[in-house]
């Protein structure tokens, strides 16, 4: 007795090849569609920026007071930059910490000496009087003498 083989053929389905294809394109379609929408916009660089800024001057104000030196801060238009005193005057980072999105700075007073930073942070604890805007609407400003105040736009 002899078994006879037929083939099956199926025209109907997807083989493994063209699900993994498809699951590949669907992937990378995804990440695209994450890294473009997932910046948050204006908003969230500000609210970002103002994070930011709120930590460093946080961290060089105790240093300045734990190290008993003071320390500086220099606020541009393209980011920030720390700065310590040396020898021959300001020594001024050569790292800028970029911001995200647009900031508005203002000091009241003069700068104490030519190249200085915009914020000077003294052993005492206390700053140099400054305000500084945030593109998300926030805030943030010191008197010298009460630290750092921060309102969220």
């Amino acid at each position: 007795m002899g078994t006879k083989l037929t083939s099956v053929t199926r025209t109907h389905g997807f083989s493994l090849i063209e699900l993994l294809v498809v699951i590949a394109i669907l992937a990378v379609l995804s990440v695209g569609a994450v890294l473009t929408t997932g910046r948050g916009g204006p908003q969230a660089a500000g609210a970002a920026d103002m994070a930011r800024f709120r930590d460093d001057f946080t961290t060089l104000q105790a240093l300045a007071i734990q190290g008993r030196e003071t320390r500086g801060l220099l606020v541009q238009g393209r980011g920030m930059r720390r700065a310590r005193p040396g020898p021959d005057g300001w020594e001024i980072s050569k790292m800028t910490q970029p911001w995200r999105g647009r900031i508005a700075f203002s000091r009241q007073g003069e700068r104490f000496e030519p190249n200085a930073p915009d914020i000077r942070f003294l052993p005492n604890g206390r700053t140099s009087a400054f305000s500084i805007g945030f593109s998300a609407g926030g805030r943030c400003e010191s008197d010298g003498w009460a630290g750092l105040i921060c309102k969220e736009g």
